[in-house]
């Protein structure tokens, strides 16, 4: 494997921790929208990142790659994540309303 490929566990841990970036980005919107139709999208597509996300991790865990009591996150970075994706949620939500 050259130098500047990921093997096959840091992809999978990658992915995970976009997909649990993402699902928060859902979370965020779901819990601040007033609009019953994006509430729903939103959380059909948040159960859809969650899946990939448990997949994953079922993946590492079968491989031995991945502790799931290693699995959480500190408060700190929950809280860098939510505060970066609330604010690319918006920016999508304006970019929707603005189309409308």
């Amino acid at each position: 494997m050259s130098k500047n490929q990921l093997s096959e566990k840091d992809m999978l841990l990658d992915s995970i921790m976009t997909e649990r970036y993402v699902s928060s980005a859902y979370e965020n919107g779901i819990m601040e929208s007033f609009n019953e139709e994006v509430i729903r999208a939103l959380q059909q597509i948040q159960q859809e990142e969650q899946n990939h996300t448990k997949l994953f991790i079922e993946v590492m865990h079968n491989q031995g790659w991945y502790d799931v009591q290693a699995s959480h996150i500190n408060q700190s970075a929950k809280d860098q994540i939510n505060k970066q994706m609330a604010s690319q949620l918006e920016n999508r939500i304006n970019k929707l309303e603005q189309n409308n």
